[in-house]
């Protein structure tokens, strides 16, 4: 039975096509899959679902019935709920009061309402639901002392509670550790036994396979692929996704380092506060030596952003220090460590890494102002930039339309690799690649590994800090885990698991 059909959907801002006569639908009691690469417009999609966005043209049709939401109260009234990837809690209050939030139960005197909140009776009612949906929580527990696993299964719960029988997920496991993700996967599982429909938006093509029973394939804009789960692979959505055959099981082959190999890079007690006087990198150390990749993962939020700021000459640290080679750089500016010899691949590209008003040209000669080559006493040569740009554009397999164009007419893959070009160009020693995969569709990411891989391989080091545990394994010689500021563990890439890996991302170290 169809309970969500979708027609001829297209959704425009000025003249972009977002969203270019979709048709689609979902069954009743099934996992539905939506992918597509980046800007693909599997977002887009969802929010004209949900009430976020309105069609400039199409139908959605709803248990039978067209509608035409104007927000999401209209599509919590016919049953639809979404769950967000940033979550929509409010970390100081409960999670009774969470989900009955702006529909809080009223106290009766004598039988008349009054304005006070019926605390014990929303507690009671939102236990209960727990309860009966198996998990693992108290109505009373406050948010901001939840996991954020726990923290999506309020979300879940709130949309419950709300009687929904259609569920949106975008991107659901982006900030699960896999043990989470395992609990996530039973639990939608369950709901669609039950005889709920799931839709989920995601990039990750294993998870796809896990827990899906069908799936379409968006992209730029149109449905080009629609197939039952069981029937396709990781490479049949992949090529679909980018309209080419993808290698999609990239690994370097792992090295174990003796303790007295050339350690080029080395960070010694490094520590930092918050605007708010907490520790945010709690005396972190490592050394990276010649030709070796260390990998530094963990569920985002526990300081690795912090820890890139201090590397990268954003945040100044309190106390420790970095050295390159032997060469203290402890708190020297961005443009201090590069002339030193580091290279940066920021985990925000378009806040650190590219100015999207600036031409290619322009980007790929950022923070190289004073090579001589093409810069002499403030003139430049014009010759030598378009020779580097036409060498990156090349060798780095940049798609531009517009060689002499701005990179905010390039997609998001490809920006990526704008900066990678003009980092590994320099031929820094040490490369300090933040997400360097975060947001970019699967073919520049096989691209983006091949090169990393290949930098280290020059014998060149690599500090790798990525939140996609699959990045993490697949290219580490060694793995750190980050746990509230602190290094948990380690791991030789040789031996990492998920499980191993998951347990220590969750703060479970071997000491405990």
């Amino acid at each position: 039975m169809k309970v969500v059909e979708i027609k001829n959907l297209t959704k425009k801002f000025g003249e972009f096509v977002a969203n270019d006569n979709i048709t689609m639908h979902a069954n009743k009691g099934e996992i539905l899959a939506i992918v597509g690469e980046n800007g693909a417009g599997k977002s887009t999609l969802m929010n004209m679902l949900y009430g976020l966005l309105k069609s400039t043209s199409g139908q959605i049709i709803v248990k039978g019935e067209e509608v035409d939401f104007r927000s999401p109260t209209d599509a919590i009234a016919h049953g639809i709920g979404m769950v967000h990837q940033h979550f929509k809690l409010v970390p100081s209050l409960t999670v009774s009061d969470n989900i009955f939030l702006g529909r809080e139960k009223t106290r009766k005197i004598k039988g008349v309402k009054t304005p006070f909140i019926d605390k014990k009776t929303q507690v009671e009612e939102i236990q209960k639901l727990i309860d009966s949906s198996g998990y693992d929580l108290k109505a009373t527990d406050r948010i901001k002392d939840l996991s954020v696993g726990a923290q999506q299964k309020v979300e879940i719960l709130k949309m419950l509670h709300k009687e929904a029988d259609i569920l949106i997920f975008d991107e659901p496991t982006a900030v699960l550790i896999p043990q989470e993700i395992d609990d996530l996967f039973v639990s939608l599982r369950q709901m669609r036994d039950a005889g709920k429909t799931i839709i989920i938006i995601t990039h990750k093509l294993q998870e796809v396979l896990d827990v899906s029973d069908r799936v379409y394939v968006i992209k730029r804009g149109k449905v080009v692929g629609s197939v039952l789960t069981k029937d396709t692979s990781q490479a049949e959505l992949a090529g679909m996704m980018v309209g080419r055959d993808v290698l999609l099981d990239i690994k370097k082959d792992h090295i174990c380092f003796e303790e007295d190999d050339d350690v080029v890079y080395k960070v010694c007690g490094l520590t930092t506060k918050n605007k708010d006087g907490q520790l945010v990198v709690n005396d972190v150390s490592f050394n990276i030596r010649k030709g070796e990749i260390l990998g530094i993962a963990g569920v985002d939020g526990n300081g690795q952003t912090e820890l890139v700021g201090l590397l990268t000459g954003m945040i100044c640290s309190i106390s420790g220090n970095t050295y390159l080679y032997d060469q203290r750089i402890t708190n020297k500016w961005p443009k201090e460590l590069r002339e030193a010899g580091v290279g940066i691949i920021p985990e925000d590209r378009y806040v650190h890494g590219v100015n999207r008003d600036m031409t290619i040209s322009e980007n790929i000669i950022a923070g190289c102002l004073s090579d001589k080559e093409i810069n002499r006493g403030g003139i430049f040569n014009r010759k030598r930039i378009t020779q580097r740009r036409e060498k990156a554009i090349e060798k780095y397999d940049i798609r531009v339309s517009d060689r002499r164009g701005n990179v905010s007419q390039l997609s998001g893959g490809n920006a990526q690799k704008v900066i990678i070009a003009r980092e590994l160009e320099k031929q820094p020693e040490v490369l300090i690649a933040s997400q360097p995969t975060r947001g970019v569709d699967i073919g520049a990411i096989e691209f983006i590994h091949n090169s990393i891989i290949e930098f280290a391989e020059s014998g060149k080091a690599v500090l790798l800090i990525s939140s996609e545990i699959t990045e993490i394994m697949s290219l580490s010689d060694r793995i750190l885990v980050m746990y509230e500021g602190k290094i948990i563990g380690e791991v030789l890439g040789s031996e990492a698991t998920t499980e191993k890996l998951g347990l220590l991302m969750g703060g479970v170290s071997d000491g405990n």
